[in-house]
């Protein structure tokens, strides 16, 4: 369905985040995106791309070869943190500077926040949230 006319040009003094909301990863595609099924309630579900808030990591499929094999360990990384099947919880916005897709704070059930174990590890750097 796509966005009712009701809710069209909705006034920012009254918005609201998206979430939290319970999700499954279903795949990390790099250092700083995956994609998810997320819960949205009253029985509706939705399969996103969203970019992780506030890390950047190294770029994988583009830049000099040197970034790209950092860029694969911190999939690599990420991919250990969040395999498929991995359930947890995300607070969304939409980010028009990340072409239009969804950027989320994702928690997992022990209570790990992604961002600040991507960066912890030193596979991602603190990105402007």
């Amino acid at each position: 369905m796509s966005k009712p006319v009701q809710f069209q040009d909705w006034p920012e003094s009254i918005s609201v985040p998206y979430g939290p909301y319970r999700a499954v990863i279903e795949r990390v595609v790099d250092g700083d995106t995956v994609y998810v099924l997320a819960s949205l309630g009253l029985d509706e579900y939705a399969y996103r791309m969203i970019r992780i808030r506030g890390a950047n990591a190294p770029e994988l499929f583009s830049g000099p070869p040197g970034e790209r094999e950092l860029g694969k360990a911190s999939r690599d990384f990420l991919t250990g943190l969040l395999p498929q099947g991995t359930r947890c919880r995300i607070m969304t916005e939409r980010d028009i500077t990340t072409f239009g897709r969804y950027v989320a704070d994702i928690e997992l059930e022990d209570g790990t926040d992604v961002t600040t174990a991507l960066i912890e590890s030193g596979h991602a750097v603190p990105y402007p949230r």
